[in-house]
């Protein structure tokens, strides 16, 4: 698949967008009685049933992999896959979706200095201007409570958040890792396959089985599995191959006022003036690292 430099970012930018969605969907089906380990759990399933029919009809050839690769994508799907989404949603369900997102994005500056050494990318003065901004703006975003003094955050919370934020910088970093020699259609499959295993062992098989939701649950779940799930995933991925793995980490700052943008037209979470600054000051930085020269 042939991508531009400007389409690359576009598809980063859908990519994030559709990230945005998983937190008010998952507060949705969390508010219909369905658990964190369900919501995650069955949600894979259905990923991956989708994807998988997929790419054996259209595109066969991403089906293998090297046996030898095997523990690598094991370890980047318990990463970025079962620990990343239970950590976040676990995450949602004991703050607002606004602290679960901001305890999620301190991850774009591990990505940063990891990858100073994994891909060997130079830390440019438009990154060490454009990364504290965005993510300063990010903190106005989605900290306004915090700022305010409006809401306490637990500490089972802040080491979800924490965890989140590990993951996303694997999944990040191992990512563009793994599609120096793998096609995005074979990460994500496997992503989503070895994951699923992980999370029914952990769920319990027979616990699954006799899950029973309403209606709207299932509808719900086949939502996140299929809007940040499979489209989300495929899109940056394939944006991954295009941009610098610091620099798509510092775009994606403007996932929190996606979220926050949609849980507030959903839920009703208030937007304020300090949230609407941190938007400003987020936008600034994202227009400064893609215009500024390297």
């Amino acid at each position: 698949m042939t991508v531009t430099k400007n389409g690359a970012y576009v598809l980063l930018i859908l990519a994030v967008c559709l990230w945005a969605t998983s937190a008010t969907i998952s507060t949705l089906a969390m508010d219909e009685g369905v658990s964190v380990v369900e919501l995650t759990t069955i949600a894979f399933i259905l990923a991956t049933i989708v994807f998988f029919p997929l790419v054996a009809i259209f595109d066969r050839k991403s089906l293998s992999i090297d046996r030898r690769d095997i523990p690598t994508f094991i370890v980047f799907s318990f990463i970025a896959g079962a620990m990343l989404n239970l950590a976040f949603f676990g995450a949602i369900s004991e703050t607002t979706v606004a602290i679960a997102i901001i305890l999620n994005f301190t991850y774009p500056s591990i990505v940063t200095i990891v990858s100073l050494f994994i891909f060997k990318e130079k830390l440019s003065t438009q990154k060490l201007l454009a990364l504290p901004l965005t993510f300063f703006g990010c903190v106005l975003v989605a900290g306004s409570p915090l700022l305010e003094g409006d809401i306490s955050v637990g500490w089972l919370a802040v080491g979800l958040g924490l965890l989140s934020a590990i993951g996303s910088a694997t999944y990040y970093i191992g990512g563009k890792k793994l599609e120096e020699k793998y096609s995005a259609n074979t990460v994500v499959l496997y992503l989503f396959m070895l994951t699923t295993i992980m999370l029914v062992i952990a769920a319990n098989p027979v616990s699954l089985v006799h899950v029973s939701f309403t209606t709207n649950a299932w509808f719900l779940i086949f939502m996140l599995a299929v809007l940040p799930g499979i489209l989300g995933f495929l899109a940056s991925l394939v944006a991954l191959r295009h941009i610098e793995a610091s620099k798509a980490s510092i775009i994606s700052s403007i996932e929190p006022m996606m979220a926050i943008g949609i849980a507030f037209v959903v839920l009703s979470e208030g937007v304020t003036a300090i949230q609407l600054g941190g938007a400003t000051v987020t936008v600034i930085g994202i227009i400064l690292l893609r215009l500024g020269k390297s």
